[in-house]
């Protein structure tokens, strides 16, 4: 019995959909988001904010604080130098941060079309086996029971 076709069926089984990205810096794999890793991407974004309208920013400012959280969240694997900052807001080469961010576009555009058709493409992307642990932390209700 070969790999499911879905993608939805191998993002239930609690595996990760990711590709790699080879930069001038570095190699760095993001992962597919799931539904909550977009929540949290948002949250920080509102915590960007720092309680100000989305209005008093200029759009520039906005985009590079939606590409921050979203790496923080999606970039699952990076250069030393990288995982050793706090946040992607920490980089200061911005030609990096939007190159990596308009790949993610591109890969998440990717993963929902193949989602759409039903069918996993072998160009989509690799598949990474979660540990039960981070599979179990996207449950609702994790950590309450036995916490």
């Amino acid at each position: 019995m070969g790999i499911p076709k879905d993608p939805l069926e191998i993002i239930l089984n609690g595996e990760q959909i990711t590709e790699t990205i080879n930069t001038r810096r570095g190699k760095f794999v993001i992962a597919f988001p799931l539904p909550s890793d977009l929540r949290k991407i948002e949250i920080e974004v509102a915590r960007m904010l720092n309680g100000n309208a989305a209005s008093s920013f200029s759009s520039d400012t906005l985009s590079n604080f939606r590409a921050y959280a979203t790496l923080d969240v999606v970039i699952k694997e990076a250069p030393k130098w990288w995982n050793d900052l706090e946040s992607a807001e920490n980089c200061p080469d911005d030609n990096l941060i939007m190159e990596l961010y308009r790949r993610y576009l591109q890969f998440y555009r990717k993963v929902q079309k193949a989602l759409s058709r039903g069918r996993f493409g072998s160009d989509v992307g690799k598949i990474k086996s979660r540990t039960e642990d981070e599979a179990l932390a996207d449950k609702p209700f994790s950590g309450i029971a036995n916490g």
